[in-house]
């Protein structure tokens, strides 16, 4: 990369460019539950929210066309669950109208919502917790999230809107030995914690807007705060907290002071990396012991 790429604007194809050591993970915080992960040879998206209209408070740092397009390196994308800012209808027709063969790891509930985009059903993998998922090299574990449609039916896992099937989920995501948690939208459920801890994750991305009656009452499913999330992270065992969806919206904030506060008065063994939107960084596991 040369120095003024650097100075410019990072573009997507910047980053699917960036040469990777042994375990080394490239992560793109996209903006509110938004990421590009790179690793073990494999590109994802997960979340991916990069509508330029609405409400958003910041814009996307690079077109959905550009990482739809075929040869671009996207080998699959992650959905969380069926809000507009997780599962984007603009993302998804771009990938869908440029004959991209990404696969497309969703709840299994929310199939046929992706298949009225455009997307193929050859290219939908149905995801359920207890099922892994391959990419490439990449290992996905989904979990289940406590979460809600609408406060109708907050805070589960939709099941029961489902026919029993996990409507929310989170993923771990095995690169190469690094080990990254997506929550999606989620509270710190009992024995979430334990399962990460089991499944070694080293990088956990949480969201810490929380939840208040306030919201509530506007309809709006609230998630962990930041106390939540340091807290969860810490009997996690993870080495690395990275904040998420408390940017995007003026009516639904958060803030990642408080949770860089935490951290750094009662839990130093945790880290907590707030990434630019402007460009990605790196991160690489230390194990439980300090080394690789």
């Amino acid at each position: 990369m040369t120095a003024a790429a650097r100075t410019r604007a990072w573009s997507f194809a910047d980053a699917a460019g960036v040469p990777l050591g042994e375990g080394e993970v490239l992560l793109w915080w996209l903006g509110q539950a938004g990421f590009l992960l790179r690793g073990a040879g494999t590109t994802l998206l997960v979340d991916p929210y990069l509508t330029p209209a609405g409400a958003r408070r910041f814009p996307p740092p690079f077109p959905a066309a550009d990482a739809a397009q075929v040869g671009a390196g996207v080998d699959a994308v992650l959905v969380t669950h069926e809000h507009g800012d997780h599962l984007d209808v603009d993302v998804a027709r771009a990938f869908a109208e440029a004959g991209s063969a990404a696969r497309w790891v969703v709840p299994e509930p929310v199939v046929d919502r992706l298949e009225s985009l455009g997307i193929r059903r050859e290219l939908i993998e149905p995801a359920q917790p207890g099922r892994p998922v391959t990419v490439g090299s990449v290992r996905v574990d989904p979990l289940p999230a406590h979460h809600g449609v609408d406060m109708a039916d907050a805070y589960g896992t939709g099941a029961e809107l489902s026919g029993g099937l996990v409507r929310f989920l989170g993923y771990v995501v095995d690169l190469s030995g690094t080990r990254v948690y997506h929550s999606g939208d989620c509270l710190a459920y009992p024995g979430l914690a334990e399962e990460l801890a089991g499944l070694e994750a080293h990088v956990v991305l949480l969201p810490i807007n929380g939840r208040d009656a306030e919201r509530e009452a506007r309809n709006i499913v609230g998630n962990m705060s930041a106390e939540e999330a340091v807290e969860l992270a810490v009997r996690a065992g993870a080495e690395v907290l990275v904040p998420m969806h408390w940017d995007m919206f003026e009516g639904n904030p958060g803030h990642p002071s408080r949770a860089v506060a935490l951290t750094e008065n009662d839990h130093p063994e945790l880290t907590v990396i707030v990434p630019s939107k402007a460009r990605p960084i790196g991160v690489h596991r230390l194990g439980r012991n300090g080394r690789g």
